[in-house]
């Protein structure tokens, strides 16, 4: 009997001990959750990166020497990177021509700084280029590439929406040197880039022509900034004009963006003979209600008996073939500015920021050069469509032309 009590006792003891030790544990347990708490891990978000190349597809059926078409993708690489970053890349070892170096580096330095002197973020989110291979050659040390390039941007100031460029033309000379593959020469038709390539002579112009675009492009974004914008914002647009039947503007913006890239089979096609971006505009106005005028001086006509041939000039009185107007930036200007009577009704001159989708922009350096058509107006950016170079939603803020004219088409009598 006393055996048993003393090993109860000890079963009883030893249990209080155990139930004395997990009490201490959960306490020291607890005051250490109270006095040091367990930090939450907290997973940031990936920084944005630069991609390492902005290549999308390359068709390419002449089969181009990898070597070569490897040094185009590079030059690429470095115009996107710089348009993506807006810090300027130095493309300088990838010619062989010292003045075709400094056309390409102050080629894109314009651009570059254009964007930069915009007080919103024109970096991008996303941007990439296709390329397709139109003509290939080989003589000896030299290869003659040309190709087409689309481009597809997402300007950070614009959230999400794309900015498209198609079938731009570039012509690549490139030469096989001790050092490598260099490029000998490059024609980019693109208005930033041919300003430099089709006037410079020498290192000295390209400086020249560098300073005097950089100091216009500053002028005119310190005086939209200043002036236009602030206007625009004050009141509301009014014109004096009257008409019989208002502008469908949601009409031809539809066509816009049916046949931005495309060519409509029913008319003449211009891409060739001069570009397409004045007779594409006209048929969007025309697909907008706007009426055909073959009444008086000023007229803005077109018909197409056969889209297989270009229809003939005829200003009389009558529907039968075509105005200037019709297909050329200037004569459209001026009809748009001085019709009176029957016809289109529009104001030229307008403040650019009183744009709305279905007006015209034209565009121009020393002149007038260019048309393009509304599509959008987001935040008070206006973004274009156009043909002959073809764009869709392109930020007219991101162009390098020193004039930029609104034309607000308000409907036709």
């Amino acid at each position: 009997m006393k055996m048993k009590s003393r090993i109860l006792m000890l079963l009883i003891l030893v249990s209080m001990l155990v139930l004395t030790l997990i009490g201490a544990l959960n306490l020291n347990r607890s005051k250490e959750s109270e006095e040091e708490p367990i930090p939450e891990v907290i997973v940031e978000p990936e920084s944005d990166t630069v991609p390492e190349t902005f290549k999308g597809t390359i068709t390419d059926e002449y089969q181009v020497p990898a070597e070569v078409m490897d040094l185009i993708v590079r030059y690429m690489d470095a115009y996107y990177r710089s348009l993506y970053t807006l810090e300027l890349s130095d493309v300088s070892d990838l010619f062989d021509s010292p003045l075709m170096a400094k056309i390409s580096d102050r080629a894109i330095a314009l651009v570059v700084e254009a964007h930069k002197d915009h007080d919103f973020d024109f970096t991008m989110k996303k941007a990439h280029y296709d390329l397709t291979v139109t003509d290939y050659r080989n003589e000896g040390d030299t290869y003659y590439v040309d190709l087409l390039e689309d481009d597809t941007m997402c300007f950070s100031f614009l959230n999400g929406i794309e900015s498209k460029t198609y079938d731009i033309e570039n012509y690549f000379t490139i030469r096989k040197t001790q050092d490598g593959y260099k490029i000998a020469d490059l024609d980019k038709v693109q208005g930033y880039y041919m300003t430099f390539h089709d006037d410079a002579q020498n290192e000295a112009e390209v400086d020249e022509i560098y300073a005097y675009y950089t100091k216009q492009l500053s002028d005119m974004f310190t005086y939209n900034r200043e002036v236009l914008i602030p206007k625009a914002q004050e009141k509301p647009y009014v014109s004096t004009k009257s008409f019989a039947k208002a502008y469908d503007r949601n009409k031809a913006v539809a066509y816009a963006d049916k046949y931005h890239h495309v060519r409509n089979p029913v008319w003449y096609n211009f891409t060739d003979e001069g570009g397409n971006c004045q007779n594409y505009a006209s048929q969007c106005m025309l697909e907008g209600g706007i009426a055909l005028d073959y009444f008086g001086e000023e007229q803005w006509k077109c018909y197409v008996e056969d889209p297989n041939y270009e229809p003939e000039i005829n200003e009389e009185e009558t529907a039968y073939g075509r105005t200037r107007s019709w297909v050329n930036v200037g004569y459209f200007y001026n009809y748009a500015k001085w019709n009176e009577g029957k016809g289109m009704v529009a104001d030229a001159n307008v403040n650019l920021y009183y744009a709305q989708p279905g007006d015209i922009i034209i565009v121009g350096n020393n002149g007038l050069s260019h048309t393009v058509i509304v599509s959008k107006v987001v935040d008070g950016h206006v973004l274009v469509n156009s043909n002959s170079i073809d764009m869709k939603d392109y930020p007219v803020e991101a162009y390098t032309y020193t004039t930029i004219m609104l034309i607000k088409i308000l409907g036709s009598n």
